[in-house]
């Protein structure tokens, strides 16, 4: 109490000689926030005021006998929040107790909120103990909250008539502050908690969704926007009924209230992705009830692209080891049998035969080489090259072919042009791609074989107008063993997209049926081999 006394007799002492007032006058609160300046403040307490009009409303209506007002403050004294006993606010409001006016010892004189900001401890003034005497029938009691680090957040006070007045406002007042501490620290707690979550469903590759016990959205993270193709925006508040990939197992968990897990399926929205998808039911701890369901699923695309290759390597693997067979049985034998049947001498009708027998037994050596290629990785040599000259010599080379089928292969080079590349592969990448388009124009045709360049990549471009393809063929062109050819093995355009793919480049196709085929091939421009 010596100590409540002091503080009251220092600031009546600065009221006096600091700042000159005069007790018998009115004290005008003329420190105001703008609109925009109160709105903000407002915003930023809207958690705490909302807390403390909760408890503070519950404590009005026990004195429901006693005339009070309760008014909240924020750290430097400004009104954010006045309610109570209306008899008592009329006459609060013929003060300027306000909203947005501060309570500060150089307008207000002596007051309770003041000493709470300024001592950060409960203050209560009755009657006389204010500076001024207009408020000699009015008791104030006034406690600073804060945060758990100690740090004011503003002043709760409970205004009253001087007759009414009692300690008991000032205990219930500390008892009702600890309360309110308590639940804003949980509150920030849960806030604190809840950003974690939405940080975490927002950085994590699974695809989130929860539901209450009815099915409706609750929670949709970013990752299942990208796996099921649908937005957030649009499905919160839906019913998982509309997705119907995830619809019947949602049913199966809230209806069964047991666990999916590692369940395959697939989201085909936009493009087609294959999942594994886990969904738990969720329970009330308290009294175990069902309150919604957990589901999440993981893109497992990648995974089996993954596992296609793998199985893509086994079978080059096999063909290595198939093809070193071949070498090694074949090879030998079927060169001796070439050598001999060129030696052989044989009348004009019977050298008919002996011919085919030639070209069947160059094409068994041909496919004899690309099985041994196949079983080696593609190891490139590059070299500056003329790439210019280097088509033109592989286009007059393909040209005798091709006019034997009617056909013409056009290439105008306009300069000559210099890349890093294995010559001997591009060639053979040019012979595949030109001969294929020989062979899709069984009546004939044109050719066309392009060069571009821009400041990074040079593209070849082989133009036919010969059958086309389908978007299925294009889709498997240089997968081992797909040929669009009814006689191919596949085996030659796959080690193509190899070579190219070891000069860093790429392959791109563009077909249609009955309207021809586009093959671009693009390198990088210039780049020494490491």
């Amino acid at each position: 109490m010596a100590q409540r006394d002091k503080y009251i007799q220092k600031s009546k002492n600065t009221c006096e000689h600091v700042y000159g007032m005069d007790p018998n006058s009115i004290p005008v609160l003329h420190v105001l926030l703008s609109d925009e300046e109160l709105e903000l403040r407002l915003q930023k307490y809207e958690s705490s005021l909302s807390i403390i009009q909760k408890f503070m409303q519950k404590l009005l209506s026990y004195l429901t006998e006693t005339p009070t007002m309760v008014v909240t403050t924020d750290h430097e004294g400004y009104i954010l929040d006045a309610y109570g006993d209306d008899s008592f606010k009329s006459m609060t409001d013929s003060f300027g107790i306000a909203r947005g006016v501060r309570f500060d010892e150089s307008t207000a004189g002596t007051n309770s909120i003041s000493l709470a900001l300024q001592y950060n401890e409960p203050v209560h003034l009755v009657g006389l103990d204010h500076y001024h005497n207009c408020f000699e029938q009015v008791a104030c009691y006034s406690a600073p909250y804060s945060y758990e680090d100690g740090k004011i957040i503003g002043t709760i006070s409970l205004m009253t008539t001087k007759e009414c007045a009692s300690q008991l406002h000032l205990g219930l007042l500390s008892s009702a502050i600890d309360t309110i501490e308590q639940e804003i620290k949980l509150n920030q707690k849960n806030d604190q908690l809840h950003l974690y979550n939405q940080m975490l469903m927002s950085a994590t590759p699974l695809g989130i969704i929860i539901t209450d016990p009815d099915g409706r959205i609750h929670e949709y993270n970013s990752s299942a926007e990208t796996i099921t193709g649908r937005k957030k925006k649009e499905m919160i508040g839906q019913t998982i009924t509309s997705i119907s990939e995830l619809d019947p197992f949602f049913q199966h968990v809230l209806t069964k209230k047991k666990n999916l897990e590692n369940i395959e399926l697939t989201f085909s929205a936009t493009e087609e992705k294959k999942c594994f998808l886990d969904i738990l039911p969720l329970f009330d701890e308290t009294n175990n009830q069902l309150v919604g369901a957990f589901a999440q699923f993981r893109d497992m695309t990648s995974y089996y692209e993954l596992q296609d290759q793998v199985i893509q390597s086994e079978k080059l693997s096999a063909i290595g080891k198939l093809g070193a067979g071949f070498a090694h049985e074949i090879r030998n034998p079927l060169t001796s049998i070439i050598g001999f049947t060129q030696m052989l001498d044989v009348d004009e009708q019977q050298t008919k035969y002996v011919n085919i027998i030639k070209d069947e037994l160059e094409r068994m050596k041909n496919l004899v080489n690309q099985f041994v290629m196949m079983g080696k990785p593609t190891i490139s040599q590059r070299r500056k090259t003329n790439l210019t000259t280097l088509i033109s010599e592989t286009v007059e080379l393909m040209n005798s072919n091709a006019h034997l089928f009617n056909i013409e292969i056009h290439f105008n080079p306009e300069e000559d042009l210099y890349i890093y590349m294995d010559a001997s592969q591009i060639k053979q990448v040019l012979i595949n791609f030109i001969k294929n388009a020989i062979e899709a124009m069984a009546d004939g045709g044109q050719v066309w074989v392009d060069l571009q360049q821009n400041n990074t990549n040079v593209t070849i471009t082989v133009e036919d107008n010969g059958e086309g393809m389908t978007e299925e063929e294009v889709n498997q062109l240089g997968t081992l063993f797909f040929s669009s050819k009814r006689s191919g093995l596949g085996i030659g355009l796959s080690i193509c997209f190899d070579i190219i793919k070891t000069h860093d480049g790429n392959v791109s196709v563009e077909s249609k049926e009955g309207e021809g085929t586009k093959i671009h091939l693009t390198l990088p421009y210039q780049r020494e081999e490491a």
